[in-house]
């Protein structure tokens, strides 16, 4: 009876492995820029952000991940700081190199200082909503552009209303190392 507990956890432990090899999935870099459109956003904040991102894809194309991002401002002279972690969410479509998807960015964190008010920021909520194309130029290596919505919550005051909800264009470039 042992020697069967045992060869069973043993068949376990090597089987269960085999099936994440064949799964899919990339992390990388990402880099965007926030555009002002008076039609599109609420704000001109005009920011940039880099970060790391990583996600896997289930057999049916749902992505399932998570992300850090460091935001930062075009204007010099703006003051505007952030940081935030979270989740990300999306379906993709594959064809030979090509793939398309459309992802939901959601996170936690905080902002330096509020960017509309100028003032002492504190905790907020950041939020994408993107359509990206990629192309795998070799194996194991996509370069992906994508375009979207972004938008930030400035919750520090205790209150979540329409006045602190910032959304604008966004658009980038990010590069990802995986399995495709």
């Amino acid at each position: 009876m042992a020697f069967r507990k045992i060869g069973i956890m043993v068949a376990a432990l090597v089987v269960l492995p085999l099936g994440l090899a064949f799964g899919t999935g990339a992390g990388g870099l990402t880099w965007g820029e926030q555009y002002f459109d008076s039609t599109f956003s609420n704000y001109d904040l005009q920011a940039r952000y880099s970060g790391v991102y990583g996600y896997s894809v289930t057999r049916g194309g749902q992505r399932i991940g998570g992300f850090a991002i460091g935001i930062d401002p075009n204007d010099q002279a703006a003051d505007v700081h952030g940081g935030f972690i979270g989740a990300i969410t999306g379906q993709e479509m594959r064809t030979g190199a090509f793939s398309a998807a459309l992802n939901i960015w959601t996170g936690l964190g905080g902002l330096s200082v509020n960017p509309v008010l100028r003032t002492g920021g504190g905790f907020a909520l950041f939020g994408e909503a993107d359509l990206e194309l990629g192309v795998s130029f070799m194996k194991g290596f996509q370069v992906v552009v994508y375009g979207g919505m972004q938008g930030l919550a400035d919750v520090a005051t205790g209150r979540l209303d329409w006045s602190a909800i910032y959304y604008t264009p966004v658009f980038g470039v990010r590069v990802a190392w995986g399995s495709f």
